[in-house]
């Protein structure tokens, strides 16, 4: 197939459908060339795309999605051993077999339910008669809480995360280039403990304080070696621990 047309030399030209090649100083179509040049090409294209989708297609794509709660385990664990060493240090042998009530009203706490319920374990272990109200009561035992929280820092060595500003595309945050990474955690608890008689009125009869403290330290160097510090036995989450753990609860 020959067909005349003014285009340059070897410029691939559609022709009556098919792609033609220009020969001989722009006057001649040469097809068949071009036909069996391009057909395969474009066909082994066609097929490595159709290829691509159908694994596209059929592989998808899965996410899990995992509850998380508004405090970390880490955090619970920190707060509620402070709060027992903090009532550790607490000896009640005046209420020694005596029924005792706990008013629980000028102790304020986000984690009063856990406190209360240790103080209750603590005065029970010393011998007291827990009851239910404050008429079957010879003693009121109240709670005050002087502190209970937790503090945290962060040591860097290295180049912190940063926010890049990129013209026409916002704020795009950098990645944290640490050599060395200390994340430290100290919990604190302090509680008073007021003892009152009730016969004719209140009468304090004792008052005892405790203070009590716990720490979770995470350590990184160069970003692949990790350890961590802590004198609380369910964060020591070593993979050894883990293993010794699982071998004793098989025996």
């Amino acid at each position: 197939m020959v067909e005349k047309e003014r285009v340059l030399n070897n410029e691939l030209r559609m022709v009556n459908g098919e792609w033609c090649r220009v020969r001989q100083n722009m006057v001649e179509f040469d097809c068949s060339r071009v036909r069996q040049n391009v057909a395969p090409l474009n066909g082994a294209f066609c097929t490595a795309i159709l290829l691509a989708v159908v694994v596209l297609v059929v592989s998808g794509c899965h996410t899990s999605s995992l509850t998380e709660p508004k405090r970390t385990a880490s955090e619970l664990l920190l707060l509620s051993h402070s709060a027992d060493h903090a009532l550790e240090e607490m000896e009640f042998p005046l209420l020694a077999d005596q029924k005792v009530f706990v008013d629980k009203g000028y102790f304020d706490s986000v984690d009063a339910s856990y406190v209360m319920g240790a103080i209750r374990e603590k005065l029970a272990e010393d011998g007291a008669v827990l009851v239910a109200s404050a008429d079957e009561a010879r003693y009121i035992v109240e709670p005050r809480n002087r502190g209970l929280g937790l503090d945290t820092r962060t040591s860097l060595v290295g180049i912190p995360a940063m926010d890049i500003p990129i013209p026409l595309a916002g704020r795009v945050e950098s990645p944290e280039l640490a050599l060395f990474k200390a994340q430290m955690a100290d919990s604190i608890a302090s509680f008073v403990l007021a003892v009152y008689e009730t016969k004719d009125g209140l009468q304090l009869m004792d008052s005892q304080e405790g203070d009590g403290s716990a720490r979770f330290n995470q350590y990184q160097l160069l970003g692949l070696i990790k350890w961590r510090s802590t004198d609380i036995p369910e964060l020591r989450s070593t993979s050894a621990e883990v293993k010794k753990r699982l071998k004793k609860s098989s025996d």
